[in-house]
C-alpha cells in the first residue's frame, strides 16, 4: 500500500479521469466564456472579434447593467442579514440539549433539499395578491380589502425574492454552525460555568470565536451564491417590474439567450466571475485576520 501511494505514475493514472471530467466542466468552459466576451456572436452567424467593445458598452452605455450591480449588492447584503444571525441563533439554541432538538434540526434543514424552482413557485403563490398567504393573513388582522402585489411593486420585489432564498438556506448555514459548536470541547463550557459566566458571555467569548472558521465558510457561500443568483429572480419576477429586481445573472441570461448577444452575455459572465473571485479573496483575508486576532 505504501509503495502504491508513492508511485507517481499510478497516482497520475488514478486522478486522470476525475481531472479530465473536471477540466471539461470547469476550466475549459470558463476560458471559452472569457474568449467569447471579446467577440460579437449571435450563436448562429459568423463570430467576429471585437476586442474590449463589449466591456466598454457594458460599463459606459448599459444602464440596466449598472442597475443590476446595485440590485445584486442589495440582494447580497439582505441575504447576509437574513441568514447569518438567524442561522447562528438557531444553532446555539439547538445545541443546548433542548427537548426535540433533532426534530427541529431536521425541520429547519428540510427546505434545503427542495429545488430552487419549487421554492420559487411556492413563494410566488405565497405572495400572490389575491390568494397568497401573506395578504390573507393581513386581511385576517382586520384589513379586509388589503391587496398588495409583493412581486409586482418596485420597492418590494427584490426583498420578497431575498426572503424566499433566505427561508430555504437558513437551515443549511445553521447546520454548519452546529457542527462547529459541537466540536468545542465541553471542558471550556464547564470552566466558564465555574467562573460564573452567563449565557451571553459564553456565546461572546467561547462560541463565537470558536466558530469563526465556520462563519468564514458560511459568509463565502452566501456571497458567491447571492452574486450568482438567477433561478429565484427568473421564476418569481423575471427581473421586473421595470428591472427593479434585475441582477447580474438574469441580465446575462437576457442578453445571451433572449437577445442572442452571446458575446455581450459572455462579457457579463466574465465580470460576474471576477466579482465572485474578488469577494471570496476579500472574505478570506478579512476572516483570516479576524481568526488570528481572536486567537
Amino acid at each position: 500500500m505504501e509503495k502504491a501511494l508513492t508511485n507517481k505514475l499510478l497516482i497520475t493514472m488514478l486522478i486522470f479521469p476525475a481531472l479530465l471530467i473536471y477540466s471539461l466542466v470547469v476550466p475549459i468552459p470558463v476560458i471559452a466564456s472569457v474568449y467569447y466576451s471579446f467577440t460579437t456572436w449571435n450563436l448562429i452567424g459568423e463570430m467576429r472579434f471585437s476586442g474590449l467593445q463589449n466591456f466598454i458598452n457594458l460599463f459606459l452605455h448599459d444602464d440596466i447593467f449598472r442597475l443590476s450591480i446595485k440590485n445584486t449588492i442589495v440582494f447580497l447584503f439582505v441575504s447576509i442579514l437574513l441568514q447569518e444571525p438567524a442561522a447562528f441563533i438557531f444553532s446555539v439554541l439547538l445545541t443546548k440539549g433542548v427537548r426535540g432538538q433533532k426534530f427541529f434540526r431536521n425541520l429547519f434543514f428540510m427546505p434545503v433539499v427542495f429545488s430552487g424552482v419549487s421554492v420559487s413557485l411556492m413563494f410566488y403563490f405565497i405572495y400572490h395578491p389575491d390568494v397568497g398567504v401573506v395578504n390573507n393573513l393581513i386581511r385576517l388582522l382586520g384589513y379586509r380589502d388589503f391587496s398588495f402585489a409583493w412581486l409586482g411593486e418596485e420597492k418590494t420585489a427584490l426583498l420578497s425574492v431575498t426572503v424566499a432564498l433566505a427561508w430555504q438556506y437558513i437551515g443549511y448555514h445553521m447546520t454548519i454552525y452546529i457542527s462547529g459548536i459541537s466540536s468545542i470541547p465541553g471542558e471550556m463550557f464547564e470552566a466558564a460555568q465555574i467562573d460564573g459566566a452567563n449565557e451571553w458571555m459564553v456565546i461572546k467569548h467561547i462560541i463565537f470565536p470558536m466558530v469563526m472558521p465556520m462563519i468564514k465558510v458560511s459568509m463565502i457561500l452566501i456571497t458567491t451564491s447571492s452574486l450568482k443568483a438567477f433561478d429565484y429572480i427568473y421564476i418569481m419576477t423575471y427581473g421586473g417590474p421595470a428591472h427593479a429586481s434585475e441582477v447580474i445573472a438574469s441580465h446575462m441570461y437576457s442578453k445571451a439567450f433572449v437577445q442572442l448577444k452571446y458575446g455581450y452575455g459572455s462579457a457579463i459572465s466574465t465580470v460576474l466571475m471576477v466579482l465572485c473571485i474578488i469577494s471570496s479573496v476579500i472574505m478570506t483575508k478579512v476572516f483570516k485576520d479576524r481568526v488570528y486576532s481572536d486567537g
